[in-house]
């Protein structure tokens, strides 16, 4: 099949499968959209990411990297957990953060945990043949009076032994949505950290924190924000004009786009991707941007 035919084929079906995925339960979502994704992410996306992460590390080999936001079906993502994981480690990512909402009434924070409980299982049980399974990390998006926050745990918190501390810190956002730096203020209680996802990007609701905000109230609670966002389609260099960690991610609700941006860090300089966070030492990387003008055109409409 010719190259740009195929291209703008499958960019179309993937338009028309992420505008129409959005409006249906997440339940459904795999069994009607799976196969769709799968075929573009397969004969498309996927070997185009690889290639360009395979580069990336030929010319870094200290480079760590991996996807900083997406979500599985215990929220709003089309795709269990276990496939979010072995399509990362297929790319050649290095760490997966998968990021299930937290909003009042609707993503609750049971959900969050059984994500994590899911993550913490597969990665003790890998059996995908020659893969090696990418570090998964606990972590939530949480829905705030200002905007969305992510927020980043250590590894120990995949433990189900330690989600009483979780659920102690957490339980209240069920029912009420507060202010950004409540939360972030928590995590840090934790050892964790906080993104600013999708900045300056606008919804009806509480979405992308302003700049603006970040500035002036937010500067030392939060730890990084995304600078490169796929899902979102834009490119800036909002973490330079804050201090903060710069961080790249797609946003992925389909497993379509996961790996397309990335954070990355320097593994001779950090253990893991909280510290490097910490330090302000990342990377917002763009791998493959293909479908960007698409997603554009999507994220306007939702």
């Amino acid at each position: 099949m010719n190259r740009r035919i195929f291209l703008k084929g499958a960019a179309g079906v993937a338009l028309g499968v992420a505008a129409t995925a959005m409006a249906i339960p997440a339940s459904a979502r795999v069994r009607l959209f799976g196969p769709v994704s799968g075929l573009v992410a397969s004969r498309f996306l996927d070997k185009r990411i690889k290639r360009n992460i395979r580069r990336l590390k030929q010319q870094n080999p200290r480079l760590v990297i991996g996807e900083t936001h997406c979500h599985s079906t215990f929220s709003d993502g089309a795709f269990p957990v276990e496939s979010l994981m072995v399509r990362a480690a297929a790319l050649g990512l290095d760490f997966l953060v998968i990021t299930e909402h937290l909003m009042p009434r609707k993503h609750l924070l049971t959900q969050s945990l059984l994500s994590f409980e899911e993550r913490w299982r597969q990665f003790r049980q890998w059996d995908h043949g020659h893969l090696k399974p990418v570090t998964v990390y606990p972590a939530f998006e949480i829905s705030t009076e200002q905007g969305h926050l992510i927020l980043v745990f250590p590894e120990e918190y995949l433990n189900p032994k330690n989600y009483p501390d979780i659920t102690r810190n957490f339980s209240r956002f069920d029912t009420e949505m507060g202010p950004m730096e409540l939360p972030a203020r928590l995590a840090k209680s934790l050892g964790g950290i906080a993104i600013i996802p999708h900045p300056e990007v606008e919804r009806p609701y509480p979405f992308g924190a302003s700049v603006s905000l970040v500035r002036r109230h937010l500067l030392g609670l939060v730890d990084g924000i995304e600078d490169i966002s796929t899902g979102h389609a834009y490119e800036e260099n909002y973490s330079a004009e804050l201090g903060l960690a710069a961080i790249g991610s797609s946003d992925d609700h389909l497993n379509l786009i996961l790996g397309t941006a990335v954070t990355g860090y320097d593994s001779a300089s950090h253990t893991d991707l909280l510290s490097a966070i910490q330090s302000r030492a990342t990377r917002a990387i763009k791998v493959e941007d293909s479908l960007t003008p698409l997603f554009a055109g999507l994220r306007k409409l939702l």
